[in-house]
């Protein structure tokens, strides 16, 4: 009988060292806040739509250029700048717990009448895993005109580290080959979008990871 209780007893210990665990998993929540300038005259600009990667809130800028989401998970967020007749932005942040993070942000009217650019749809898919050492990258675009000829510059860099190695210059096809990657490693990747020797347009920040073996 006491062998029973002794038995029950550490079960029960189990159990609620298991629930602890658990309650030790906790996402913590920061929070972001700005304003967004016209890149040449410095005035804030009211309508800009503000978006997240990964996807939190979405909202315009009120009539001083300034937007605010108070709540967004922890961790690195692309925030997605937009607005008819400027050419589209995205700039990375770090978001602490309980901490709010504040930034200016500039756009830049679209002199050469370029289109409103959306670099999106990555291939991996944001976060996949298990990826191969050697991958195409691919990626889709929206909001340019016609008449435009793009071409694209690819950026990665491992996680831990904040060295970027530009992997495609000058490309025209939207995709790149990547080779030799690091097994069991987080890759973050980006793509600008130039026309005419000028950025017009940048992706937010994706990852994905590669698998244990190749």
């Amino acid at each position: 009988m006491n062998k029973l209780i002794y038995i029950c007893l550490f079960v029960t210990m189990l159990f609620l060292v298991s629930c602890d665990e658990e309650k030790l998993d906790i996402i913590n929540y920061g929070s972001i806040s700005g304003t967004v300038l016209d890149g040449d005259t410095y005035q804030p600009l009211p309508g800009v739509l503000i978006t997240t990667t990964p996807a939190s809130s979405s909202l315009l800028t009120d009539a001083n250029g300034k937007f605010s989401i108070p709540k967004i998970k922890e961790g690195e967020v692309s925030i997605n700048i937009k607005k008819k007749d400027y050419l589209s932005n995205a700039i990375s942040a770090a978001i602490y717990g309980d901490e709010e993070t504040t930034l200016d942000l500039l756009i830049f009217k679209d002199e050469n009448n370029i289109g409103n650019i959306s670099i999106y749809d990555p291939v991996p898919g944001n976060g996949a895993l298990d990826q191969l050492s050697n991958l195409t990258l691919k990626w889709n675009i929206e909001g340019k005109k016609s008449s435009v000829v793009l071409s694209y510059s690819i950026y990665m860099f491992e996680s831990g580290t904040t060295v970027q190695k530009l992997v495609g210059e000058g490309i025209v096809d939207k995709l790149v080959t990547v080779s030799e990657l690091k097994n069991s490693t987080t890759y973050y990747w980006y793509v600008v979008a130039n026309y005419d020797g000028n950025k017009v347009a940048f992706s937010p920040t994706w990852s994905f990871r590669t698998s244990a073996s190749n």
